[in-house]
């Protein structure tokens, strides 16, 4: 089994590691320029960005040529996917392949401007529960697309049209960097864009973000600030070390 994630603060990354095999970070596979995976089972494990899927995983995956008996997708969010597992039974990807399994796992929140990270546990007996479900379906191979009601439907559309999350200047023009930072790189090696540049000791910003947050979320010293934050807590999932989320 083969599972390709992408993680900023790392839900999806245990989501990956709680199904067992071999994990492949999606922005590594990006950047060493590998489309093709093949293997008997293949999962794709991504995170919900504004109630659809991020742009950023969806241009990946209309690349992406996968051989393999066995196909799913697992989407994590923090408080409501919309329609997002409906939007993935959409996609077919670029040599045909349709998915097998989808379905979607209530994690912490993790979107610093909608909710206090300090009271993102991350870590319950219902969501383990509900992951572990997952992980039988998929050891039974089981058929399935979880269904989205109407509403849902309805309300993914609305957002769609007005996306919050493009790639472009993404959350770039409203993060500020204190004193407290030391010019360890740090978010360097986390950004999957290769986004931010290390000059004179500081991070600079390019205009080529997907605002995950990876930077804010995992910096050592918390000198990355979002002007629109909740508060100055930060979140990472409690079972993955930040070393794990480096793409470089």
């Amino acid at each position: 089994m083969k599972n390709l994630y992408f993680s900023s603060t790392g839900n999806c990354l245990y989501v990956a590691k709680c199904l067992g095999g071999e994990c492949l970070s999606i922005p590594k596979l990006i950047k060493q320029g590998i489309y093709e995976i093949k293997d008997d089972v293949v999962g794709i494990v991504f995170p919900v960005y504004g109630l659809c899927i991020p742009p950023y995983i969806e241009e990946f995956l209309q690349k992406l040529k996968v051989e393999c008996n066995y196909l799913f997708a697992i989407a994590t969010y923090g408080c409501f996917a919309g329609s997002v597992c409906n939007e993935v039974n959409k996609i077919t990807l670029a040599n045909g392949r349709k998915f097998d399994y989808i379905n979607s796992v209530l994690m912490a929140e993790n979107c610093i401007t909608f909710a206090d990270m300090k009271k993102q546990e991350g870590d319950s007996k219902k969501q383990q529960d509900a992951i572990d479900q997952i992980v039988g379906d998929i050891v039974e191979k089981k058929k399935h697309v979880k269904r989205n009601s109407l509403l849902s439907k309805l309300i993914t559309s609305s957002h769609k049209k007005k996306y919050e999350f493009p790639i472009g200047n993404g959350i770039t023009e409203e993060v500020t960097v204190n004193d407290a930072c030391t010019g360890c790189g740090t978010c360097s090696r986390l950004c999957p864009m290769g986004n931010i540049h290390i000059e004179n000791g500081r991070p600079l910003f390019s205009k080529n973000c997907i605002s995950c947050g990876a930077c804010i979320q995992n910096c050592p010293k918390n000198a990355i600030h979002h002007n629109r934050e909740k508060s100055s807590a930060r979140y990472r999932n409690p079972h993955i070390e930040i070393g794990e989320l480096l793409i470089s």
